[in-house]
């Protein structure tokens, strides 16, 4: 536990433990009271839609309330909802018990988050550059959080999974970085058991549901069949190719890439093969960043609550969804429009169809999903997050103000048309031997597109317009990507990386009949593909699991820290700040924003010209009240800087060292230097 901890206090872990009771129990009762979820699905069902619910209400009410007031509320408005409609539902405590008969799946709930939380400990990989000190920041009530590095900056982000690692950092005790994993493994946990459940209801299948479960968790591309290629054919797609990012820093050309390991930070024990790491499609088990699984999570919890239909009439129904909805706009805002697009144009081709067959149309659900989609878009302009920003942004510029948000891209049109690697980068499908690298990068699931199609046909039929719109929302999705540009391309595979999963996740249940009624052939085609999705992702994170005996918070951040984040976050004044020549670090530890950045990636002049000067005068009148000090950074001070920090206007708050001394953390208080 005190690798968890910052300390360990019943006061404080019995009643969120209370809260967490809350949310899940009234998330069961509103799925029993409200929706048609079939047995032996409701009680998992339940608690993920408490799980998504609780963070989303944190974030509206936080902004008024403070942390814990808002985490409380939140789960007892859940709770006192779920006792409301199961009274509504005349439902008894014998309807209720039938239920409780799936406790085992909580079980494999909590063992499928334990492993993977602990995968995660000695993998640091993925921008927790950023997370991390934005969980620290939030933790001590800053909700919707500000840029950790510039406070008078909005924070464009998708935040909302951080929200509950914040609860567990602010009034458990967790560490920034444990509390990070323990709620990805979370998302994971429920990932995987949503998508057992939903698979098993479509085949009626156990091992359906096991085998589709898996794929979704491990299913990626394929770069790794580009080794099977002929020596010269491999040649002829290495010169097409111009490697970015971490894949130009891994080697000069895609064949010496491709026999190298992944040039990575945050690896842990044994680097990742270049080769098994797709740019385009990442296994959900390496969703280690930004929002981890919840984006998925999400989609699933709409397949299983498809039923029944949104209505006007059923007043509980359209507003768990509009919610869950809102959620998804601040989880995956690059996903949001492209399925709020598609359902409404799910609609509209309902109706089309209608008015052709003279078939009824149901005007009920047509006026739900208005509800739904209208109220979801009003809240996604203020609750926070990308699409709040970029809205607050367009008011200001049509004001002739400036932005006031710290991370804002625009959209360009590509030409020619390509998607994006994150390591291969622009792939142009026109292009043969990029072409051959882009089918490798994208992997079998591609190949999954038309059965998804046709499950969002079939759909669009019955009137189930979420399965229809989550069809039509990955063919948008690949579309949009080949075409236009992000601001930072890098980005850009997620659109792709959705499109793929998405036509994964709806095809599986069509696939395995197909793979029960055909052939030998055929059973051994679809097995030879099974197995080329998911070796990346088995390679990988089998990979992962070796880090598992040597945690470490993060690459920015070591023992020492971890120490100083026990004794001293959240403990140094309000509104102070500490200056650190890696601001991200003070910002986890203390938890405390700094005035360092203008972006992600620009730093102010200011803050650059205190590291070539960093004299405590100098930094006080800057507005530091504190100075975080490690060895390299007094190694390098000159010795008439290092004479200034002898001054007795400093006071050393605290040091820790190693025990050979060769490395330190040094606290220093600046304030009486005037």
């Amino acid at each position: 536990m005190t690798a968890w901890l910052r300390f360990f206090d019943l006061t404080s872990i019995l009643p969120f433990g209370l809260i967490c009771l809350a949310w899940g129990v009234g998330g069961w009762l509103i799925v029993r009271s409200w929706f048609e979820v079939r047995p032996g699905e409701r009680l998992l069902t339940g608690a993920a839609v408490g799980f998504v619910l609780f963070p989303t209400l944190i974030n509206f009410i936080a902004r008024w309330t403070g942390l814990s007031a808002a985490a409380t509320l939140s789960s007892i408005l859940i709770l006192g909802v779920g006792l409301g409609a199961a009274w509504r539902k005349g439902l008894h405590w014998a309807d209720l018990r039938t239920d409780l008969r799936d406790w085992p799946q909580l079980a494999v709930l909590l063992a499928i988050t334990l492993v993977f939380e602990t995968a995660q400990r000695g993998v640091n990989l993925f921008d927790e550059y950023i997370h991390l000190p934005m969980i620290s920041v939030m933790g001590t009530g800053q909700i919707p959080p500000h840029f950790y590095l510039n406070p008078d900056l909005n924070f464009a982000y998708h935040y909302i999974l951080q929200v509950f690692a914040a609860a567990l950092t602010g009034l458990v005790g967790f560490f920034p970085w444990s509390a990070w994993d323990l709620t990805r493994g979370l998302a994971f946990g429920f990932t995987a058991i949503l998508s057992f459940l939903w698979i098993r209801r479509m085949t009626g299948r156990r091992l359906a549901g096991t085998l589709g479960t898996a794929a979704l968790l491990f299913g990626g591309g394929a770069r790794w069949l580009l080794l099977l290629l002929p020596a010269g054919m491999l040649n002829w797609v290495s010169r097409s190719i111009h490697l970015t990012n971490s894949g130009a820093a891994t080697a000069e050309n895609l064949v010496l890439a491709l026999t190298r390991p992944w040039a990575i930070e945050g690896t842990g024990t044994f680097p990742f093969p270049f080769a098994y790491r797709s740019g385009i499609f990442s296994p959900q088990t390496l969703a280690l960043g930004s929002s981890g699984a919840l984006p998925a999570l999400t989609v699933i919890l709409f397949l299983l609550l498809a039923r029944p239909f949104p209505s006007w009439r059923k007043p509980g129904v359209w507003i768990v969804l509009t919610l869950i909805f809102a959620n998804l706009a601040i989880s995956a805002e690059f996903f949001f429009p492209f399925l709020w697009v598609s359902i409404f144009l799910a609609g509209l081709i309902a109706g089309l169809i209608s008015w052709r067959t003279r078939r009824p149309f149901p005007v009920d659900q047509a006026a739900g999903w208005l509800l739904i989609l209208g109220v979801s878009a009003l809240l996604s302009t203020v609750q926070g997050g990308f699409i709040t920003e970029t809205i607050r942004n367009l008011f200001l510029s049509l004001q002739g103000k400036g932005t006031a948000t710290s991370n804002m891209y625009a959209f360009s049109l590509r030409w020619p048309p390509s998607l994006v690697s994150s390591h291969l980068g622009q792939l142009n499908p026109f292009n043969p031997p990029q072409l051959v690298a882009l089918l490798a990068e994208l992997g079998p699931a591609l190949l999954a597109a038309p059965l998804a199609c046709l499950l969002a046909w079939r759909s669009l039929r019955r009137d189930d317009w979420m399965t229809a719109g989550l069809g039509l929302s990955a063919l948008l999705s690949l579309v949009f990507t080949l075409f236009f540009e992000y601001g930072m391309d890098t980005s850009s595979p997620r659109f792709s990386s959705t499109a793929l999963w998405l036509w994964l996740l709806l095809a599986l249940p069509l696939l395995w009949r197909v793979f029960q009624k055909g052939g030998a052939w055929q059973r051994a085609w679809l097995g030879s593909l099974y197995v080329i999705l998911l070796t990346g992702g088995v390679v990988m994170f089998a990979l992962q699991l070796t880090a598992v005996p040597e945690p470490r918070p993060s690459v920015f951040l070591d023992n020492l820290d971890l120490a100083m984040t026990r004794k001293y976050w959240n403990r140094l004044e309000p509104g102070v700040q500490v200056l650190d020549n890696y601001p991200e670090r003070a910002v986890t530890v203390f938890g405390r924003a700094s005035q360092a950045k203008y972006t992600l990636y620009l730093f102010t002049p200011a803050w650059l010209d205190l590291m070539k000067d960093p004299l405590p005068q100098k930094a006080l009148a800057a507005g530091y009240s504190y100075i975080y000090m490690d060895q390299k950074w007094w190694n390098a001070l000159s010795l008439v800087q290092q004479t200034a920090f002898q001054n007795p206007c400093v006071i050393q708050i605290a040091e820790l060292k190693t025990p050979g001394l060769e490395r330190f953390r040094r606290l220093l208080d600046i304030r009486r230097c005037e």
